[in-house]
């Protein structure tokens, strides 16, 4: 008797078994089905359609790394049409799931941590629109735009081509803080018209060393990377026009002079290396 209801427990608890698997099997199907929906929806620009098929596959499949990928770049391309700090949040939030949920797959934190810095770089921008009203929030999301970036570099396996372009986009961000600074008082030629203010003068001082030492860092993952040594020569620039000291004036001259040099060669190699690649496929 006793042997009787052993073996009627198993046989129930292997169907249970056997259908809670094939509820697992059919969800990941129907969550598949959904994700492909989705990416038709999103081909055709319905982001908004395309939103609720990407959703209704990560909430069928959680473990769907693409799902949730794709429902976060949709959310982020809402964003992108709407700008407002809602939708901004909402693609925050969407990739910064993605983080908490993929620490095993440095490429997928990848993309969810440059994504998230685009919209803090996007954010940055809007608030400086605003004038002397925004200027705390572009602190606030400047430098978050940094500490994104920088969590890109320091990711796992990361690759000397992303450090260069993240330490170059740092880089070229502070860079850009002090020409804004400067830009009314140089002419055309790139040099002062009158001297600066000093409190003018001191804001340059405090962002100019942390672009060049990000510029810096960039060439030592990439030293051919045009682009860098275009805005460290700038960068150099911007410090020769708050220099006093006349050796370092000459010094500053010739870092100038060479990062010029090799920002020029550097560009002329890449025209000829694709004028190069055209005549061999022609």
């Amino acid at each position: 008797m006793n042997r009787k209801r052993n073996l009627t427990l198993l046989v129930t608890l292997a169907a249970l078994v056997m259908a809670t698997q094939g509820c697992g099997v059919i969800n990941k199907l129907r969550a598949k089905n959904a994700l492909n929906e989705g990416v038709r929806e999103f081909n055709k620009g319905k982001y908004e359609d395309a939103e609720k098929k990407f959703g209704e596959a990560v909430k069928l499949s959680p473990d769907l790394a693409n799902a949730k990928l794709f429902h976060a770049k949709t959310i982020y391309q809402l964003y992108d049409q709407q700008r407002t700090p809602e939708a901004a949040q909402r693609a925050i939030d969407a990739y910064q799931d993605i983080i908490d949920t993929t620490k095993d797959n440095p490429k997928a934190q990848d993309q969810a941590f440059a994504f998230q810095a685009d919209i803090y770089d996007k954010l940055t921008k809007q608030a400086e629109e605003k004038g002397d009203e925004g200027k705390q929030k572009v602190t606030e999301y400047r430098n978050k735009y940094h500490e994104l970036l920088e969590a890109r570099a320091n990711l796992p396996g990361a690759s000397d081509e992303t450090k260069a372009a993240v330490y170059y986009s740092i880089g070229q961000s502070y860079w850009s803080d002090a020409f804004k600074v400067s830009r009314s008082y140089v002419d055309y030629t790139g040099k002062l018209k009158q001297p600066l203010p000093p409190d003018k003068a001191e804001q340059i001082r405090q962002v100019i060393p942390k672009s060049l030492e990000y510029l810096n860092k960039a060439l030592q993952y990439n030293p051919d990377y045009a682009d860098v040594w275009t805005i460290k020569k700038l960068a150099l620039m911007q410090e020769s026009f708050v220099t006093t000291d006349p050796a370092r004036q000459q010094a500053l001259k010739a870092q100038i002079d060479e990062a010029d040099k090799k920002a020029k060669g550097l560009y002329e190699r890449r025209k000829q290396e694709a004028a190069d690649a055209n005549a061999k496929a022609g």
